[in-house]
């Protein structure tokens, strides 16, 4: 079991208000400053004393400890690089001789099975007993070693995956801005610039319509997609619309949201349909993407969930280059997010094959 690999140690909090305790070398972490994503990414920005030790509840940690958080986000682990303290959310596994990395992803690929236990109402968790008893077959301390290091070379794998989307995403988020209020600017072939950009509504170069149906209208498998106020769309078996569209989230947690689809689909009677567009409909997806969610908070009324009115998104005023500037526009964008779509799905595709071969291993 478990509980024969190391000792376990809880963890607190010094007084809050003693803002000495608070002044010292010591790391402290809460449940917030670990990630889902990895057992090695731990962040310390809150430091306490020996003396903030001595009198709480929370205990000195050694380095290579296993931090597992208990309650208050739940699931979370992390292996420690440095000896450390703990919130009381935390149940701490100090192993004896078993390699550390390796305990670690057994108990993180094991969190399903903790999280059933949900001790509590309001603060769902499992205490140091149901981490005690988990059990599990080692194998040789080098083979432990070996598989360790194994599946640290694929988290560092996908780290580095997810640092070069994130910095594709900065550089798409930093050149829209240059590009959309024209401090950057294309060339014809010839070198030469551009004609200046003309002042249009949304209104005058595109239809706007909106779906007619409710959000839960869509049907598991049905043929067409069927485009809701979320991210994701869903599926339906009858088509209102059979064209090139840019469809925008009306209300919701993700108002503004836009996808773009060419072909057969229905639509939820908030979502927003604008087709039949006279200039190119990528470049005015990029426009919208870097100012309608400005338009969208200064038509909110203070104290309301955002959301679209449609005479708030046809009179919007959009800033249009000539058509070969905006194909160079839209070309250029869309190969930065080929680039991080590539990112997002080899991130996606290498986290399954992870979890995959951990389930494998620890069944």
């Amino acid at each position: 079991m478990l509980k024969d690999t190391g000792d376990f140690l809880g963890g607190g909090t010094p007084n809050t208000k003693n803002l000495d305790s608070w002044n010292g070398l010591i790391p402290w972490i809460s449940s917030s400053d670990l990630t889902d994503e990895s057992i090695y990414c731990i962040r310390k920005t809150r430091f306490i004393t020996e003396e903030a030790i001595t009198n709480s509840a929370t205990k000195l940690i050694p380095k290579n400890s296993i931090l597992i958080v208990s309650r208050v986000g739940v699931g979370k682990v992390a292996v420690s690089d440095c000896a450390l303290c703990t919130s009381q959310d935390f149940t701490n596994l100090v192993p004896f001789t078993d390699n550390s990395i390796f305990l670690a992803y057994f108990i993180k690929i094991k969190t399903h099975f903790l999280l059933g236990f949900n001790q509590g109402t309001s603060i769902k968790g499992f205490v140091k007993s149901d981490l005690e008893t988990l059990r599990l077959c080692l194998p040789s301390l080098n083979e432990q070693t070996k598989m360790a290091s194994f599946f640290s070379s694929v988290d560092d794998k996908l780290s580095q995956l997810k640092k070069k989307k994130s910095l594709l995403e900065q550089y798409k988020k930093g050149v829209m801005q240059k590009i959309f209020s024209q401090e950057l600017r294309f060339k014809d072939e010839d070198g030469n610039d551009f004609a200046d950009w003309e002042e249009k509504k949304i209104g005058s170069i595109c239809k706007i319509t909106t779906g007619k149906l409710d959000a839960n209208a869509m049907v598991e498998n049905g043929e067409y997609r069927f485009y809701t106020c979320a991210k994701n769309y869903y599926q339906i078996n009858k088509y209102a619309f059979d064209t090139e569209a840019l469809l925008i989230s009306g209300n919701g947690a993700n108002v503004g949201y836009i996808h773009h689809y060419k072909g057969k689909f229905n639509a939820y009677q908030r979502t927003y349909v604008l087709d039949g567009f006279k200039e190119n409909i990528i470049f005015i997806k990029y426009f919208l993407q870097q100012y309608l969610s400005t338009r969208i908070n200064e038509e909110k009324k203070e104290g309301n969930t955002p959301y679209i009115v449609l005479s708030a998104l046809s009179e919007m005023i959009v800033f249009i280059p000539t058509s070969t500037e905006q194909s160079k526009i839209a070309n250029f964008f869309s190969v930065i997010d080929d680039k991080i779509n590539q990112c997002g799905m080899q991130i996606e595709k290498m986290e399954l094959w992870k979890k995959g071969l951990l389930q494998q291993m620890f069944v």
